[in-house]
């Protein structure tokens, strides 16, 4: 439609464990569980991480994994804002949530790192700020 405002909405989330998967997200980045329920008989966890809501869900029975029945180009990775880069990893490091990519300027302006979550879903850490010297 012409003239559409297209907004944010949620990720999705495919998890092979529902329950861990939600509990590494609450346990990692201090997620809040906004509702469970059942999507078509399969459970859903939607989480709440700031304003972004994660849909989380396993396989349905009629669902494939199966790579030669379907190829699969998901998210590649989704992004998190935050104030403070550095003191963030430490935090995560001391929840024993390891840094696939450590802190570093990806240019100026920017601070990037990765961790890796459940299922191989990776998460970028942002940090804007002015260049350092």
């Amino acid at each position: 439609m012409p003239g559409e405002t297209y907004r944010f909405h949620h990720i999705h989330v495919f998890c092979s464990d529902l329950d861990a998967t939600e509990r590494w997200f609450i346990d990692a980045f201090d997620a809040q569980v906004a509702e469970r329920r059942n999507s078509r008989g399969t459970p859903q966890t939607i989480l709440m991480l700031g304003q972004l809501q994660l849909m989380l869900r396993p396989r349905r029975p009629d669902e494939s994994l199966d790579p030669s029945v379907s190829t699969h180009f998901g998210i590649d990775h989704f992004g998190l804002g935050v104030d403070d880069l550095d003191a963030v990893a430490a935090d995560l490091r001391r929840r024993g949530i390891p840094l696939e990519v450590e802190p570093m300027e990806w240019r100026p302006g920017l601070r990037i790192a990765f961790v890796r979550g459940p299922d191989d879903v990776r998460i970028e850490l942002l940090e804007h700020a002015a260049p350092r010297g």
